[in-house]
């Protein structure tokens, strides 16, 4: 029998070098796109003046890119190392393939390490990227400042920072935790594999099972600890569910989902519990499959007893059953937009004769919006938007001193369209340095018509032209002195009105 033999021993400093030297060529290539436009956009923020905001987003991005990446890394090759540590007695020494009648022997133990790690830095980069795009969530609970408002929601009781800021984090946090205990659970498995200790056949009806399976009881109930966490967390999305006729939480949440996904958050401690008696006595299958009964069972038995009393109980008399969370709804929404701090009274009606007296009621008359701002918006389209790249996208409604009378108006800006750019025009420079503003606005009363049925404009053409001497337009240098501002004002001591136009975008 031909000698075996012996795979490759550990590279030598010069293949080492040779290995860093291609590393960094690959880092060249494909990171000096995202260097250079990590450069242009820190040129073109510190020209605007926010390169100090632009610096502390990179920071706060690669951040949490780093923390995620080194911490998957850590938990998922320690768990590695642990567990082979814990196998070694049971693993392969070795084993013998042959390549073309030449047999060759494996060091398999090597070889894994090598798989196992370059596995885990994939992951953990593919993961360290995955959270990096949640940065924001990150910042927001970062720089959040936690607010002593006494507003808080009638079911849980969390104040409003709580579902705004930190909530997401920990969602966030919870979805990384159910990976990593997923991948950590078959990395046990795997373990299993290789050491023969699949075959527990012999084991059934609850003899013991190879030790080795510890690790899997280990990982089980980690993830089953995982699950109980996601599951406590989305209790809390029930205030964002909509329903028929309200959106929040129903009768059948309040008095039976919520508590009884509490239930079902304790059944998982237990299944985990009960999975752990696999490492501290003798290990046994049974163990295993009773982990996840209880939790399996309360959750069942939950949405049995959520569709009995939605169906029986509510259903029959649903106004009456809902009425504290649609009054909760509704008074949520009135704070939420600042209806609260709207104040009712009594408007005595005039009904004498001069309450229809025509003569005496002029100035509302007068001020009664006879134009559409569909038809108008549509109207300005056809006559004020003079280049192909602009458009009206929206009509606003407002009151001016007018020669020392309230006038109501409509006004539209003239804003850019990039959409609308001939295909020859759509290019870097004239997408982000050349057309990125809107050109002025248009003001018309609200029931002014020319005798072509025109609207009559204060304010139109480019540049902003006015019929009026008391409405005047100017512009004005903002931050930068590339993004001006259209400003409308009429005479000194009246009512100002600002209307940005777009800043230009990277």
């Amino acid at each position: 029998m031909r000698e075996s033999i012996d795979w490759p021993r550990r590279p030598s400093n010069h293949r080492r070098r040779f290995l860093v030297i291609l590393v960094l060529v690959v880092f060249l290539i494909f990171g000096s796109g995202t260097t250079l436009s990590y450069y242009v956009n820190l040129l073109w923020f510190g020209s605007l003046g926010y390169e100090s905001i632009y610096r502390r987003t990179l920071s706060m991005q690669w951040s949490v890119f780093a923390i995620f990446f080194a911490a998957t890394l850590l938990i998922l090759y320690g768990w590695f190392l642990v567990l082979k540590q814990a196998y070694q007695p049971d693993l392969p020494d070795g084993g013998v393939i042959f390549i073309g009648r030449q047999p060759l022997k494996l060091p398999v133990t090597r070889i894994m390490n090598f798989i196992a790690r370059l596995v885990f830095v994939v992951i953990a980069l593919a993961t360290g990227a995955s959270m990096m795009e949640e940065w924001n969530a990150f910042a927001l609970y970062w720089y959040a400042q936690r607010s002593r408002s006494s507003m808080v929601d009638p079911i849980f009781g969390r104040p409003l920072h709580f579902y705004l800021f930190t909530l997401p984090v920990w969602q966030l946090i919870a979805g990384w935790l159910l990976t990593i205990a997923i991948i950590g659970s078959v990395v046990a498995l795997f373990f299993v594999l290789i050491t023969g200790a699949f075959q527990i056949l012999s084991a059934y009806r609850g003899r013991s099972i190879p030790s080795s399976w510890r690790g899997v009881s280990i990982a089980l109930a980690f993830l089953l600890l995982v699950i109980a966490l996601q599951v406590y967390l989305s209790r809390f999305g029930a205030l964002f569910e909509e329903h028929t006729i309200f959106s929040g939480v129903s009768y059948t949440d309040a008095h039976i989902r919520l508590p009884g996904l509490l239930i079902v958050c304790a059944a998982l401690v237990v299944g985990a519990g009960i999975a752990l008696l696999n490492v501290v006595s003798p290990p046994r299958v049974r163990w295993l499959v009773a982990a996840a009964v209880p939790a399996v069972f309360c959750y069942v038995a939950v949405q049995l007893v959520a569709w009995y009393v939605g169906s029986f109980i509510v259903k029959p008399n649903e106004l009456d059953r809902e009425r504290p969370y649609i009054s909760h709804n509704i008074e949520l929404t009135r704070e939420a937009y600042g209806l609260d701090l709207v104040s009712r009274r009594e408007f005595p009606a005039e009904t004498s004769v001069e309450a229809t007296d025509a003569a005496s009621n002029q100035a509302t008359l007068q001020n009664i919006r006879l134009w559409d701002w569909r038809a108008l918006r549509d109207t300005l389209r056809q006559i004020q938007e003079i280049r192909t790249y602009y458009d009206f996208p929206d009509i606003d409604i407002d009151r001016y001193d007018i020669d020392g009378n309230v006038q109501q108006v409509m006004l539209a800006v003239r804003e850019l369209s990039v959409d609308k750019l001939p295909e020859s025009s759509r290019n870097w420079i004239n997408e982000k340095l050349i057309y990125t503003h809107g050109f002025g606005i248009t003001m018309n009363p609200v029931n002014g018509f020319t005798p072509e049925g025109l609207p009559t404009l204060f304010l139109s053409n480019m540049p902003v032209q006015s019929t009026v001497s008391s409405i005047q337009v100017r512009a004005r240098k903002s931050i930068s002195e590339n993004s001006p501002e259209t400003t409308c004002t009429s005479r000194p001591g009246n009512r100002n009105s600002i209307f940005p136009r777009a800043r230009p975008t990277t």
